[in-house]
């Protein structure tokens, strides 16, 4: 099967001063439907020759070069003029795109910054922003395309299905690539390779993936689904993955446990003490929670424990608060103070200070409560706070999830 390669180039020096590029996993997604997957991904700084030459070497290399950033209105947004000299080609200001920045916003004459961003390479074709100023562009050379994108996802993002699709299909005509995103909880990276390694060799012809989160693994599986072998692939992960298989593409495991609790007319409430809030806030986040999630307490010191959750001052003198007891009592009267069908709690030392031998950073306890009674569960996570922090949260949700019948 014939795919397009395709290179993404993103400028900004933040990308290389401490800021996380994400951007490769929504580009992928685009581009793998119209049959191109990325082989390569470079961030450059704001400087002139840096991005020139990395766009003449993406040039070189693919058929597709996607460059993202630097299009704005101020002196660091280079791309334009690094493109013009990777390529040989002279920027010439465009009225029809100075036509449509005066008409949306309302102007007689453009400003200096925004002049600048109606510079078009010779023989390029404007792509509209709809969420902003700057204008994408789209450039063909031979058999190969060049295409500049706006940094921010709301202005770059709505230009594939606006624009962009359109053109690379028009373009390269390459058959789409099928991809299923399977997402489990409750494994290791390790763990699923040893589960999914005979599906792999039964289907040698599709692509695989194996991302790891905090807790939980994706599984990518991508190719040619002309005689349906994607999806047979993809059915077999699912069955060696088992109960730890909790949705496909963008599911989560709050979503998942909370579509259990909504079709069955169940509630939830939360006491969190190490995760802050943060489980509470992934359940938030899934549209519609309102109709099953009660509120939580985020009952950090043992003062708030004893005075908002009930948990008995001898269990905390007892045990402490990152203990078992303390656990089950803190889910109990969760349960109670919201009149909840369902409640969880997570107490634990988050790191990276304040453990001992006996309980050490990344110590963590569980409580669940539900119609069944309750139960307790003892995690070690090993990492940062937050990487302990996102584990907590994640392996509570996930365990949630398995409970509510």
């Amino acid at each position: 099967m014939k795919t397009g390669k395709a290179e993404l180039v993103c400028t900004g020096s933040e990308l290389l001063g401490g800021k996380l590029n994400l951007y490769v996993p929504p580009f992928h997604e685009r581009l793998a439907p119209l049959g191109f997957t990325i082989t390569r991904e470079q961030s450059c700084g704001d400087s002139l020759p840096v991005i020139r030459d990395a766009l003449a070497g993406a040039l070189k290399r693919a058929d597709l070069v996607i460059a993202c950033g630097g299009l704005g209105p101020t002196f660091d947004d280079l791309t334009r003029q690094a493109a013009a000299a990777a390529l040989g080609r002279r920027l010439y200001h465009s009225k029809s795109c100075a036509q449509i920045l005066s008409f949306n916003f309302k102007l007689k004459k453009l400003p200096p910054n925004l002049t600048d961003q109606c510079l078009l390479l010779e023989g390029a074709k404007p792509l509209e922003n709809t969420n902003g100023t700057a204008f994408g562009q789209v450039l063909t050379r031979g058999r190969k395309m060049l295409v500049l994108l706006p940094g921010p996802r709301k202005e770059w993002e709505p230009m594939f299905p606006n624009f962009l699709d359109a053109e690379l299909k028009s373009f390269f005509g390459l058959p789409p690539l099928a991809q299923v995103k399977l997402r489990a909880a409750g494994l290791w990276e390790t763990q699923a390779e040893k589960l999914l390694r005979p599906v792999m060799r039964r289907f040698p012809l599709a692509a695989y993936t194996i991302l790891a989160g905090p807790g939980t693994v994706d599984f990518i599986l991508s190719g040619d689904d002309g005689k349906g072998m994607i999806g047979r692939a993809a059915a077999a992960a699912g069955k060696a993955l088992g109960a730890a298989l909790y949705g496909e593409g963008e599911a989560t495991l709050a979503g998942a446990a909370g579509a259990k609790l909504k079709a069955l007319g169940r509630t939830l409430a939360a006491a969190e003490s190490c995760t802050g809030g943060l489980a509470a806030k992934l359940i938030t986040d899934v549209p519609g929670s309102s109709a099953y999630f009660l509120g939580g307490a985020v009952a950090y010191s043992d003062r708030a424990k004893k005075k908002l959750l009930g948990v008995k001052p001898g269990t905390l003198k007892q045990n402490g608060a990152v203990s078992a007891g303390c656990a089950r009592e803190m889910a109990a009267g969760a349960r109670k103070v919201f009149g909840s069908d369902y409640a969880f709690s997570v107490t634990g030392i988050a790191g990276p200070d304040g453990g001992t031998a006996e309980k050490p950073a990344g110590l963590v306890f569980f409580g669940l409560a539900g119609p069944r009674g309750a139960s307790v569960f003892r995690r070690r996570f090993r990492g940062g706070r937050s990487f302990v922090r996102d584990c907590a949260a994640n392996f509570i949700l996930d365990e949630l999830r398995k409970i509510i019948k």
